[in-house]
């Protein structure tokens, strides 16, 4: 782990990602970039994507960016809290784009010249990488594209098609005025027979016009996260053989493909393998914007005062409801720096084990299996799960500080719009959250209880104390509930089949059961991330209050599930609000040390929300020729 920044607060998140060297040096270069203005028209596509080459002058080369844990963290929270939008070009353009390329394309592809000279210009920033998987026409699409690649056996070329209008590709694509390619994700078609989903770098557009056989549509607007989307059509585009990411397969000069990493099932897992890295570093974005969201809501409480009869001239924290959403809000995203660390120390050791295997990688994770909704859970369970609760965190965080805010909070000058944004794209982007979690709770559902754990779950007598002020008290009841959750799911499931039902007949039913127990799962790995470190040796007293506030608040949330399943009774639910009270009466005196152990730099997200004088500080930054933001 790089060593902390000498100057960071002394009482910082350990390890965190935006204190660290690979941090300052992206500061140093995104300094100048702000977030786009709404209205602001195609200059702010121009700034967003010109940012790739001011990127590209720090970044090591992609085969050692990608595999650098701190670099990859690092980069995640700058550009997201610069600009969102950024931060999805630099997803596209280095994790999946490149990502593709450094895990599939052997050393003899990369030293043909002709896909040389393209990975130069991506990993220089001069040529923008996007990742074209999902189809606009159809829900699902992942399990069923209908892009085709063709194998051509006497040019030994691919010809790429796009069967109808509702098999065209959706992503981060500009019109033609800059270079573009992107790793396609079509069916590997070799005389007749379709072999799965495999990835292939297909040049789209460069500075005057399209590629041979490449439709690219008319902008699409997204206002969550202003950037420009585009439609992306093939008609007969050719690609040379090397630009099939083919990885150990092969097609020999008979026209016969090799493939000794598994058939056609096994093929959309490989490509989509790269998903691991990128929710791997979703959570560390995540948390970033819950961060910055949060001690911007509390700075901003502790200045603004308010005028209600009950204390004119009092600060709105005064208010316990707004203790309350604030000070949880903190919590939260305390909770989500420990998620964004777990997430990465899961990716790191699939790294270290991938180093030491030899021949091709697995085609699933340990505890991924069958997608029935996604393929993201069939290729790893846990990091999937994990950027599900972490985009799901961050949501409502962000959501909660824009609100307590008032009007300041939308306003685009004080950046908690676009962490929002971020948040509830994301909800969708590199994954849709809802899908990931009904597959995870198909899955649970489908497992067997732990051994000594009774197949209908544990007896009311083992319900976890109700001391919510410990702690550790949040990821003991969640990991009951979930036990408790995936038991009644399981016997529904033992009824209907002994009903003679199957497929849609029997789980449609049972779907809302099966997403909230994935959501529950989420809950109890962010829960378990939290509860080890609140209780180890150097926590301090603050620490442990804010890792009980959260599980109280999210125990609050939950009050239903908790009291139906029997993990708690009815009156220790109604206790949780005098806990969130007492907790958060707890927290005040230590509000300084923590909002300096979870504020980002102020390079990276200025914001006149923190400015004890908001109104001189929003003046100052509107009267700015750039617009607010230095």
């Amino acid at each position: 782990m790089t060593p902390p920044d000498a100057s960071s607060p002394p009482h910082r998140c350990d390890g965190d990602p935006l204190r660290t060297r690979q941090a300052r040096r992206l500061a140093d270069v995104l300094g100048s970039q702000r977030p786009p203005a709404p209205g602001e028209g195609p200059s702010r596509n121009h700034r967003t994507h010109h940012a790739l080459t001011r990127l590209a002058a720090v970044l090591p080369p992609a085969r050692e960016l990608l595999h650098d844990r701190e670099w990859l963290a690092a980069l995640s929270a700058c550009t997201v809290l610069v600009d969102p939008a950024l931060y999805m070009t630099v997803v596209n353009h280095h994790i999946l784009c490149l990502g593709s390329v450094a895990g599939a394309a052997d050393e003899e592809q990369l030293g043909a010249k002709e896909l040389a000279r393209t990975v130069e210009a991506l990993e220089s920033g001069h040529r923008k990488g996007v990742f074209l998987v999902t189809e606009i026409g159809d829900a699902n699409s992942h399990l069923a594209l209908r892009t085709t690649a063709e194998f051509d056996p006497e040019r030994r070329e691919f010809v790429l098609r796009t069967p109808d209008a509702g098999a065209a590709k959706f992503s981060g694509v500009g019109v033609p005025g800059r270079p573009q390619s992107a790793v396609v994700c079509a069916r590997l078609v070799v005389d007749g027979t379709c072999h799965g989903v495999h990835p292939f770098l297909a040049d789209l557009c460069d500075e005057r016009s399209t590629a041979p056989g490449v439709a690219v549509s008319g902008p699409l607007g997204v206002e969550a996260l202003p950037l420009e989307y585009a439609l992306v059509r093939f008609e007969g585009a050719r690609l040379p053989y090397d630009r099939w990411l083919r990885g150990a397969a092969s097609i020999d000069d008979d026209g016969v493909l090799h493939d000794p990493g598994g058939g056609p099932d096994r093929a959309l897992r490989r490509t989509l393998d790269v998903g691991r890295r990128l929710w791997a570093t979703v959570p560390t974005a995540a948390a970033a914007t819950a961060r910055a969201s949060a001690v911007a809501a509390l700075r901003h409480s502790q200045h603004r005062r308010s005028h209600g009869r009950l204390a004119p001239g009092a600060p709105v924290l005064a208010y316990r409801t707004q203790q309350r959403a604030v000070l949880g809000a903190l919590a939260e995203a305390f909770a989500l720096d420990r998620v964004a660390s777990t997430a990465l120390d899961l990716w790191q050791q699939a790294e270290d084990a991938q180093t030491q295997r030899s021949g091709d990688r697995p085609a699933a994770a340990d505890g991924a299996g069958e997608a029935a909704f996604t393929p993201w859970a069939a290729v790893d369970r846990r990091l999937s799960a994990l950027k599900a609760s972490a985009v799901d965190g961050a949501a409502r965080v962000t959501a909660e500080c824009r609100r307590r805010c008032g009007v300041a909070g939308y306003l685009a000058a004080n950046r908690l719009s676009g962490y929002s944004g971020f948040a509830d794209s994301f909800g969708a982007a590199g994954g849709d959250n809802r899908l990931v979690l009904l597959d995870v709770g198909c899955a649970l559902a489908a497992e067997r209880p732990a051994d000594g754990l009774p197949a209908d779950g544990p007896s009311a007598g083992t319900r976890p104390p109700p001391d919510p002020d410990d702690p550790t008290w949040w990821c003991r009841a969640v990991t009951t509930l979930e036990q408790r959750l995936a038991a009644g799911l399981r016997a529904a499931l033992e009824d209907g089949r002994g009903r003679g039902l199957e497929g849609m007949d029997l789980w449609n039913p049972l779907l809302e059961r099966a997403r909230q127990l994935g959501e529950v799962h989420t809950l109890r790995l962010a829960a378990q991330s939290v509860a080890a470190p609140a209780t180890a040796g150097g926590s301090g007293p603050a620490r442990r209050t804010l890792a009980a506030l959260y599980g109280t608040t999210q125990a609050l949330r939950l009050a239903g599930p908790l009291q139906w399943t029997g993990v708690v009774s009815a009156r220790a639910a109604a206790s949780l609000d005098a806990a969130a009270d007492r907790q958060c009466a707890r927290l005040v005196p230590h509000l300084e040390e923590l909002a300096a152990a979870l504020a980002p730099p102020e390079s990276l997200a200025p914001t006149p929300l923190t400015d004890p004088d908001y109104a001189a500080a929003l003046l100052a930054a509107l009267d700015r020729p750039d617009g607010g933001h230095p």
